[in-house]
């Protein structure tokens, strides 16, 4: 849809394509939409910046690193592609392929691009990150050779495959001052059964375990994962082992998706398929479930007291900026709180006025979380950067 828009929008410019429908439609795409002039697979930068390159108006450089996704504080560096688990529900081994890392050089490129931009977060991503290693680097090398930029204010490890969270890894996540004690491991499900129809290991047991030691490693880590529900044969029986796991389990962040067929997958050719509205029940029910234990959380974490990074400073109060001539808060993340999906936090005493108390992004400022919105929080200004305390009395509330 996006690309006919385009298309119709800007009929005098040459489109182009690249990403994962690519690697996997092209032809399809390729004779449905003539339109388009190039499609390029996730493996084709070199070709695609060459063809433009070529194009006259178009110049380019030929790349030797990727550019990290970076949005004001933070910034999202790539360390891996692919994966090798084979999950029977997932088409992305057959997009990307098969597990790799990227070599220590792209991902510090990465990384020295994102702090130039300043971004002071960053946050490392692939299908599997606990499993990086690159020639001599270790993950743990890894970490610390980031760490040492100053500009680095936290590093952040996203999706973390169950059975790769062992104890070499928490004691690296304990450890690291600048590592975020945030745990994101996608169990997917708790019965044991789905699971191995899932071509995943462990179970709910196994799972309560591991986050046990984890919490017993770090009292004041965050926990976030992933559930589907509907997995073709899952039963009344299996559904209610995964209420059961996510009651006891106590996450602080989690999502619920609803199990569809995934062309070339094998869990697609399965027996047993649940009913949509069965499977609509279930989604609610485990959503509610999980919202119940996010908000629970949340509520815990109030009177905490610690570092906060600014994501956007206060908005102006002129209405060409703030949109209704209304003051807005800065905003900003603790730790708990991975960029774009596990809400944010509004800080108190932070308006857009002249003085000490102009924010910025990036800055880091000592909060005390105050109340709750929903799954957001509000933080009241303790110290802002230099050491200021600012007025009593100067807050907001946020919207």
């Amino acid at each position: 849809g996006a690309l006919v828009e385009l298309t119709e929008a800007y009929p005098d410019r040459r489109i182009v394509a690249m990403g994962c429908l690519v690697q996997r439609y092209r032809e399809e795409l390729r004779q449905g939409l003539p339109e388009v002039a190039g499609w390029y697979g996730l493996m084709e930068l070199d070709l695609l910046v060459a063809d433009l390159a070529g194009e006259g108006p178009f110049t380019a450089e030929s790349p030797s690193h990727l550019t990290p996704a970076s949005c004001g504080a933070h910034a999202f560096i790539k360390i891996s592609d692919g994966c090798d688990h084979r999950c029977s529900f997932c088409a992305i081994p057959g997009i990307k392929g098969p597990y790799r890392t990227l070599p220590l050089e792209q991902v510090l490129e990465q990384a020295e691009a994102a702090l130039d931009g300043g971004a002071r977060e960053l946050v490392l991503v692939g299908q599997d990150t606990a499993v990086w290693q690159a020639a001599d680097w270790t993950l743990q090398g890894l970490i610390r050779r980031l760490s040492e930029d100053p500009r680095t204010v936290w590093i952040r490890l996203m999706y973390l495959q169950p059975e790769h969270v062992d104890d070499v890894l928490l004691e690296l996540i304990a450890g690291e001052p600048k590592l975020c004690r945030y745990l994101d491991i996608p169990f997917q499900h708790a019965s044991g059964r789905i699971l191995r129809s899932m071509r995943r290991r462990g179970d709910g047991e196994r799972y309560l375990e591991l986050l046990a030691r984890a919490r017993e490693l770090m009292p004041d880590v965050a926990v976030r994962s992933t559930f589907i529900v509907g997995y073709p044969g899952e039963t009344d029986e299996d559904f209610a082992a995964m209420l059961d796991f996510v009651e006891e389990a106590a996450f602080d962040y989690a999502g619920v998706f609803a199990y569809s067929p995934e062309e070339g997958t094998r869990a697609a050719e399965l027996p047993g398929r649940v009913s949509d509205d069965l499977i609509r029940e279930r989604l609610n029910r485990l959503s509610g479930a999980l919202n119940d234990s996010a908000e629970a959380k949340a509520r815990e974490i109030v009177g905490w007291t610690g570092e906060l990074l600014v994501d956007q400073g206060p908005a102006s109060s002129n209405p060409s900026v703030a949109g209704d001539g209304e003051p807005q808060p800065a905003v900003g993340r603790t730790y708990r709180q991975a960029p774009d999906i596990d809400g944010v936090t509004y800080i108190e005493s932070s308006l857009a006025e002249p003085g000490p108390i102009s924010l910025r992004a990036g800055s880091v400022v000592r909060v005390r979380i105050s109340e709750t919105a929903g799954l957001d929080l509000v933080a009241e200004l303790l110290e802002i950067p230099g050491g200021t305390s600012p007025e009593v009395g100067r807050s907001a509330v946020a919207g």
